[in-house]
């Protein structure tokens, strides 16, 4: 009977793996296609149906190395501000005794379940306010800000773990609290920045909502916003849309490769401690 069971919950597993690898199997072949070859052929692929034009053409349309610098810039500096910002802040929560923190670390976390698309209207205002509409400042300000919850839920759950007695003995050695943070606690941090840099990463690389909101999609495109442009209301370019995708999604793939040993490590830490 045991068996039998294990060889169900195989097949079972194997057919949902399936499942789940045929869109991304569909679209890969179809930047291959033609939009006709899609349509009419949609999950087959030949050397007659081979092509790479809609790689050259979506390079031009969506001005790729623009958008890829753009969101280059908003990503990589978002995520500069959670990890220095979710740190300290994780550090202060986790290493120092008192309510005030732990009445914070709970407006923290419960401000994970807020939906996003209730909070847009009042960020866009603020960042109107703050003169940064249609600047990728601003971006940058509402990625970090709406990321910092979820890091600093991952580095309290950690820093919580690490033993005190470390600590400790740095005190008696004449390190300052500052120096406790840079030379002991950061150094330890690398799973759980690996995971809030893919977690949040893959978020902000693939942001649209905020992007698109914010900035003029013409002066200032960024990659998701470029790739929308693909689909219209009477007819959508499927195949130039799906090589846009694919090479949207390299940077991430190869960060996710470099990142990947770290990344189960740091969530279960971060998760696991709290």
């Amino acid at each position: 009977m045991k068996q039998l069971t294990k060889i169900v919950s195989s097949v079972v597993l194997f057919a949902f793996t399936v499942l789940m690898w045929v869109p991304i199997y569909y679209f890969v072949i179809g930047a291959f296609k033609k939009r006709t070859d899609i349509v009419k052929h949609p999950l087959v692929i030949n050397l007659k149906m081979f092509t790479t034009e809609n790689f050259s053409y979506t390079i031009k349309k969506m001005k790729l190395f623009s958008a890829l610098g753009n969101t280059a810039f908003i990503t990589i500096l978002a995520l500069v501000l959670i990890i220095i910002a979710g740190s300290l802040a994780g550090f202060a929560i986790a290493r120092i005794k008192g309510k005030l923190f732990n009445i914070y670390y709970g407006a923290v976390v419960s401000l994970m379940v807020i939906p996003f698309i209730g909070a847009l209207i009042p960020l866009i205002s603020l960042i109107k306010d703050l003169g940064l509409y249609n600047n990728l400042w601003g971006c940058v300000l509402i990625q970090a800000a709406w990321n910092l919850p979820f890091a600093i839920f991952l580095f309290t759950g950690f820093m919580r773990g690490i033993p005190k007695e470390l600590e400790e003995a740095a005190y008696i050695d004449g390190c300052s609290t500052v120096g406790i943070y840079w030379r002991m606690f950061l150094p330890l941090l690398k799973p759980v920045i690996a995971t809030c840099c893919i977690r949040s990463g893959i978020g902000i690389w693939n942001d649209y909502l905020v992007t698109n909101t914010l900035l003029n999609s013409v002066k200032m495109p960024t990659l998701m916003v470029a790739i929308y442009q693909f689909f219209g209301q009477y007819v959508s370019e499927y195949g130039y849309a799906f090589a846009g995708i694919i090479m949207a999604s390299l940077p991430v793939i190869v960060a996710f490769i470099f990142l990947q040993k770290y990344f189960i490590k740091g969530l279960t830490a971060g998760a696991g401690r709290g």
